[in-house]
């Protein structure tokens, strides 16, 4: 297989320009798997907030409930105590 000196640097030429492809290409890449890093980043701290602001939800219903309850009884007692000194 002699190539002419014309031919090899056709393909030398040819070869660099796909090594650039390739690098521009990589490139890209890299830019584009930083920026979906990033966006999960922020993803993960969002819904780390929304865990805690749930946990939060979630503990305050029962202290509701319980203040409810609590008010039922002393209007159930009070009535109580008040039917019993009429």
């Amino acid at each position: 297989m002699n190539l002419s000196q014309e031919e090899i640097a056709h393909r030398l030429v040819k070869a660099e320009e796909n090594i650039e492809i390739l690098f521009g290409r990589t490139n890209e890449q890299n830019r584009e798997l930083a920026e979906v890093t990033i966006k999960l980043d922020n993803i993960l701290v969002t819904l780390g907030e929304l865990k805690a602001n749930v946990m939060q939800l979630q503990s305050r219903p029962g202290t509701l409930w319980d203040k409810m309850i609590f008010g039922l009884i002393g209007a159930v007692a009070t009535a109580f105590i008040s039917y019993i000194l009429k």
